[in-house]
Formats: structure tokens, C-alpha cells, sequence
């Protein structure tokens, strides 16, 4: 594997560390409704949320890098920046999507409810920056860091997890 093969494959593998809870592809606020669960009992779900999707991201990628092996390794910089783009939009887009739809609609407490928004609206912004600029991932080893301190900070430990 050439040198640039081996970047893409840690560009992509990168994505295993980012799937941890998720936004849309929208420059809109993400809206968490507010409801009748505890922080403990909304944490505990959110949580849960962020770490069953990780585990089926990861299921996922597994499929893909088997698939698109050749041109990983391929040295041929556009292929290899469309194979991100499409990693970007198969994998990371529809999980985070999902997630953020399922724990932004879980019914947080009113008071705890910006925290949790704080979270999914890093999240969101970051992702919506990544469609983008699919090549900007390969930037840093942690392209999601302001999203994993908001969740961490939210007291979301299973979600912010998901990112290191």
C-alpha cells in the first residue's frame, strides 16, 4: 500500500472513532424535546443510543474497506477522495442522522434539555463541515473533539466514548 493508500485507509478508519451520537445535514438548530424522563433515565438512553449505533457502524465498515480494498490502495488521489465522500455519505451521514432523531426525541428534562441540544448541535455542525469538505477528516485524528467535550460535559460518558 502506498503512502497515500495508507492515509485514505486512516481517513476512513478514522470513522470508527467518529460514530457516537449525530446530527443532520441541515444548518438548523437540532431540537431535543423535552419530556417526562430523569437525566439519569435520559442519559442512560442516550447512551445506549451512541453505543448501538457504533456498533452497527461498525459492522458497516467492516463491509466497506473489504469492498473498496483496491481502491484504498489505489494511489489515485480523486478515486481515493470520492471513496471518503462515499464513506462519508453511506456510513457516518445515516448513523449520526439517526441518532441525533432518536436521542433528540427522547423526552429530556427541561433543565437538562440545552445540554443535550449543546451536544447534538456540535455534532451537527461538525458533520455538516465534514459533507462539505469530505477531505478535512484527514485533518486531525479527532475531527470530532468539540462534539465528544459537549457530550462528555452533558454527562453522555457512552457518547462521548464513541469518539475516542
Amino acid at each position: 500500500m502506498n503512502a497515500r493508500g495508507f492515509l485514505l485507509a486512516a481517513a476512513i478508519a478514522a470513522l470508527v472513532l467518529l460514530v457516537g451520537c449525530g446530527g443532520g445535514s441541515s444548518d438548523s438548530e437540532v431540537t431535543v424535546q423535552t419530556g417526562t424522563l430523569s437525566k439519569a433515565e435520559f442519559v442512560e438512553k442516550a447512551d445506549a443510543i451512541c453505543e448501538a449505533a457504533r456498533k452497527e457502524f461498525l459492522a458497516k465498515y467492516s463491509s466497506f474497506v473489504l469492498a473498496h480494498k483496491s481502491v484504498i490502495s489505489s494511489g489515485d488521489e480523486e478515486k481515493e477522495i470520492a471513496l471518503l465522500s462515499e464513506a462519508i455519505d453511506t456510513l457516518l451521514t445515516p448513523n449520526i442522522e439517526g441518532q441525533v432523531e432518536q436521542i433528540g426525541g427522547l423526552g429530556a428534562p427541561s433543565a437538562y434539555a440545552p445540554r443535550a441540544a449543546s451536544f447534538l448541535n456540535a455534532l451537527q455542525e461538525r458533520l455538516d463541515e465534514l459533507q462539505a469538505n469530505p477531505p478535512e477528516l484527514t485533518a486531525t485524528t479527532t475531527p470530532f473533539k468539540k462534539a465528544e467535550d459537549a457530550a462528555e460535559k452533558a454527562g453522555m460518558q457512552g457518547c462521548a466514548e464513541s469518539f475516542s
